[in-house]
Protein backbone atom coordinates (compact mmCIF):
# COMPACT_ATOMS: atom_id res chain seq x y z
CA UNK A 1 0.00 0.00 0.00
CA UNK A 2 1.72 3.51 -1.19
CA UNK A 3 1.36 6.34 1.85
CA UNK A 4 -1.05 8.03 -0.11
CA UNK A 5 -3.30 4.95 -0.45
CA UNK A 6 -2.93 4.84 3.69
CA UNK A 7 -3.33 8.44 4.18
CA UNK A 8 -5.95 9.31 1.62
CA UNK A 9 -8.23 6.68 0.77
CA UNK A 10 -11.38 4.81 2.67
CA UNK A 11 -11.07 1.92 0.98
CA UNK A 12 -10.22 -1.90 1.79
CA UNK A 13 -8.42 -2.80 5.45
CA UNK A 14 -4.93 -2.42 7.32
CA UNK A 15 -3.31 -4.33 9.70
CA UNK A 16 -2.02 -2.72 13.38
CA UNK A 17 1.35 -1.91 11.70
CA UNK A 18 0.45 0.14 9.04
CA UNK A 19 -2.64 1.85 11.57
CA UNK A 20 0.64 2.32 14.12
CA UNK A 21 2.79 3.89 10.72
CA UNK A 22 0.00 5.51 9.49
CA UNK A 23 -0.98 7.79 13.09
CA UNK A 24 3.28 8.10 13.47
CA UNK A 25 3.20 9.88 10.07
CA UNK A 26 0.48 12.19 11.47
CA UNK A 27 1.54 12.49 15.18
CA UNK A 28 5.19 13.85 13.69
CA UNK A 29 3.65 16.21 10.87
CA UNK A 30 1.14 17.90 13.05
CA UNK A 31 4.74 17.97 15.85
CA UNK A 32 7.21 19.23 13.84
CA UNK A 33 4.53 21.95 12.01
CA UNK A 34 3.53 23.03 15.42
CA UNK A 35 6.89 23.46 16.69
CA UNK A 36 7.96 25.24 13.17
CA UNK A 37 5.25 27.82 14.05
CA UNK A 38 6.84 28.41 17.63
CA UNK A 39 10.12 28.80 16.97
CA UNK A 40 8.79 31.38 14.61
CA UNK A 41 6.09 33.15 16.44
CA UNK A 42 6.92 31.94 19.70
CA UNK A 43 3.61 30.71 22.22
CA UNK A 44 0.92 33.40 20.73
CA UNK A 45 -2.63 33.23 19.72
CA UNK A 46 -1.54 32.98 16.40
CA UNK A 47 0.60 29.69 16.77
CA UNK A 48 -2.64 28.09 18.50
CA UNK A 49 -4.52 29.08 15.45
CA UNK A 50 -1.94 27.56 13.50
CA UNK A 51 -2.06 24.66 15.22
CA UNK A 52 -5.26 24.12 14.93
CA UNK A 53 -5.10 24.75 11.24
CA UNK A 54 -3.13 21.79 10.80
CA UNK A 55 -5.09 19.44 13.18
CA UNK A 56 -7.86 20.17 11.10
CA UNK A 57 -5.53 19.43 8.14
CA UNK A 58 -5.06 16.12 9.30
CA UNK A 59 -8.37 15.36 10.13
CA UNK A 60 -8.88 13.64 7.12
CA UNK A 61 -6.12 11.84 7.00
CA UNK A 62 -6.46 10.85 10.55
CA UNK A 63 -10.15 9.33 9.19
CA UNK A 64 -8.84 7.30 6.55
CA UNK A 65 -6.33 5.60 9.01
CA UNK A 66 -9.11 4.38 11.45
CA UNK A 67 -11.67 3.73 8.83
CA UNK A 68 -9.34 1.32 6.99
CA UNK A 69 -8.56 0.00 10.12
CA UNK A 70 -12.08 -0.15 12.03
CA UNK A 71 -13.01 -1.98 8.72
CA UNK A 72 -10.02 -4.61 9.63
CA UNK A 73 -11.90 -5.26 12.61
CA UNK A 74 -15.37 -5.99 9.96
CA UNK A 75 -16.79 -2.86 11.74
CA UNK A 76 -17.90 0.57 9.33
CA UNK A 77 -14.68 3.30 9.25
CA UNK A 78 -17.89 5.73 10.22
CA UNK A 79 -17.02 5.21 13.76
CA UNK A 80 -13.37 6.46 13.84
CA UNK A 81 -16.34 9.64 13.58
CA UNK A 82 -16.85 8.79 17.54
CA UNK A 83 -13.33 9.58 18.25
CA UNK A 84 -12.42 12.62 15.70
CA UNK A 85 -15.95 14.70 16.29
CA UNK A 86 -15.45 14.98 20.02
CA UNK A 87 -11.80 15.28 19.70
CA UNK A 88 -11.86 18.24 17.12
CA UNK A 89 -15.03 19.88 19.17
CA UNK A 90 -12.84 20.20 22.45
CA UNK A 91 -9.84 21.45 20.31
CA UNK A 92 -12.34 24.57 18.69
CA UNK A 93 -13.77 24.92 22.29
CA UNK A 94 -9.79 25.69 23.23
CA UNK A 95 -8.93 27.33 20.03
CA UNK A 96 -11.19 29.90 20.40
CA UNK A 97 -11.00 30.70 23.74
CA UNK A 98 -14.38 29.17 25.60
CA UNK A 99 -12.72 26.93 27.32
CA UNK A 100 -9.28 27.65 28.98
CA UNK A 101 -7.00 25.41 29.19
CA UNK A 102 -4.70 27.39 31.92
CA UNK A 103 -8.04 27.17 34.64
CA UNK A 104 -9.85 24.54 33.39
CA UNK A 105 -13.73 24.49 33.96
CA UNK A 106 -15.21 21.54 35.28
CA UNK A 107 -16.60 21.22 31.74
CA UNK A 108 -13.19 20.90 30.39
CA UNK A 109 -12.20 18.33 32.29
CA UNK A 110 -15.50 16.50 31.82
CA UNK A 111 -14.96 17.10 27.85
CA UNK A 112 -11.14 16.25 28.27
CA UNK A 113 -12.46 12.75 30.09
CA UNK A 114 -14.67 11.97 27.58
CA UNK A 115 -12.00 12.24 24.66
CA UNK A 116 -9.68 10.21 27.01
CA UNK A 117 -11.49 7.41 27.41
CA UNK A 118 -12.63 7.44 23.78
CA UNK A 119 -9.29 7.41 23.20
CA UNK A 120 -8.42 4.46 25.36
CA UNK A 121 -10.80 2.58 23.28
CA UNK A 122 -9.14 4.12 19.73
CA UNK A 123 -5.99 2.27 21.30
CA UNK A 124 -7.04 -1.03 21.90
CA UNK A 125 -9.71 -1.49 19.01
CA UNK A 126 -7.25 0.07 16.51
CA UNK A 127 -3.51 -0.76 17.85
CA UNK A 128 -4.18 -3.51 20.06
CA UNK A 129 -7.00 -6.16 18.91
CA UNK A 130 -6.30 -8.12 15.46
CA UNK A 131 -8.63 -7.37 12.73
CA UNK A 132 -10.38 -10.12 10.92
CA UNK A 133 -9.00 -13.35 9.89
CA UNK A 134 -9.72 -13.74 6.24
CA UNK A 135 -11.49 -11.85 3.57
CA UNK A 136 -14.28 -9.74 5.71
CA UNK A 137 -16.99 -7.09 4.00
CA UNK A 138 -14.09 -4.99 3.33
CA UNK A 139 -12.21 -6.48 1.48
CA UNK A 140 -9.28 -9.26 1.73
CA UNK A 141 -7.11 -9.92 5.08
CA UNK A 142 -4.03 -7.44 4.92
CA UNK A 143 -2.10 -10.08 6.06
CA UNK A 144 -3.07 -12.70 3.44
CA UNK A 145 -4.88 -15.79 4.36
CA UNK A 146 -2.91 -18.67 3.31
CA UNK A 147 -4.34 -21.40 0.98
CA UNK A 148 -3.94 -24.07 3.90
CA UNK A 149 -5.98 -21.93 6.21
CA UNK A 150 -8.52 -21.60 3.86
CA UNK A 151 -8.98 -24.92 2.90
CA UNK A 152 -9.08 -26.17 6.52
CA UNK A 153 -12.41 -23.73 7.05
Amino acid sequence: MRLTELLFSLDGRINRAKFWLGTLILAVVSLAATFAIVALVGVSDAAVAFSAAVAFALAYPSYAVMAKRFQDRNKPGTLALLGLAPAYGVNLLYTFGILDPVEPSSLAHALDAIVAVIFLWFIVELGLLKGTHGPNAYGPDPLGVHQADASLR
